[in-house]
């Protein structure tokens, strides 16, 4: 058996599972705004509700990562009949020997997404009841600046992007079933690879959008003492830089 691909599998595991959680409402679907703002077609479609968005990344991480587990299992039990079968429509050419092997991808790339998840779970603790997929302002709404909030005003966000970088960091590594597969050969896994990447860039420049959106709403609700926050917390979601 392959030792380490066999380690490798609590930590994917648990990479997915913490990013279905991430992207999970904490306090589920909330319909009862006290203010909302103004917002377009595409705002109300694709980010001022990130319920459409995030039922996707969650799919995605455990279709990645399930491929992945399932590959490594395979190639542990590689002379049984039906794992054999596994590997052979997951890693085509059959050299599979790299597959779910520890190395420097694996590990910051899988290590980005447990990051990135338990920092949105830290975000969904700190602001309790206050935090929601949708931009409102809800009753007895508090402004909250400990934790997180003290680094950059919108962490969750942050959280989400070392959740993509991490998966694409994970991914992109020569033993990851991406590239075990062979997919990134054919013009067709290139493009899933390409729109993938896209998808991914939209939700970033989304979220960047809806940032200024939530300060903009933020402001008027607290006014001086939003003000002040955020002469101190002068970053939206990466410390020192934006």
């Amino acid at each position: 058996m392959a030792t380490s691909g066999l380690i490798s599998i609590p930590l994917i595991f648990s990479a997915v599972v913490l990013q279905h959680k991430a992207w999970t409402p904490p306090n589920g679907l909330l319909t009862t705004p006290r203010r909302d703002y103004s917002a377009g077609f595409v705002e109300k479609t694709l980010f001022r509700s990130l319920t459409f968005i995030t039922t996707g990344q969650k799919a995605i991480g455990w279709l990645v990562g399930g491929a992945e587990i399932a590959g490594i299992l395979a190639k542990s039990l590689s002379s049984w009949r039906y794992p054999s079968g596994i590997l052979k429509h997951l890693v085509p050419s059959r050299d599979y020997s790299k597959l779910g092997e520890l190395d420097p991808w694996f590990f910051v790339g899988v290590g980005l997404v447990i990051a990135g998840a338990a920092l949105r779970l830290f975000c969904f603790r700190t602001l309790g009841r206050m935090f929601s997929f949708e931009v409102f302002i809800q009753k007895d709404h508090k402004l909250v600046t400990s934790g997180p909030y003290s680094v950059v005003r919108h962490p969750s966000y942050s959280g989400g992007l070392l959740i993509y970088a991490g998966f694409l960091i994970w991914q992109i590594g020569p033993s990851s079933v991406t590239r075990q597969s062979e997919i990134l050969n054919y013009w067709g896994g290139k493009a899933l690879l390409y729109a993938c990447i896209m998808w991914m860039a939209t939700t970033v420049l989304g979220g960047v959008h809806r940032m200024y959106k939530e300060d903009d709403l933020l402001r008027k609700e607290f006014g001086d003492q939003w003000t002040q926050w955020a002469s101190h917390t002068t970053k939206l979601f990466i410390p020192w830089v934006y």
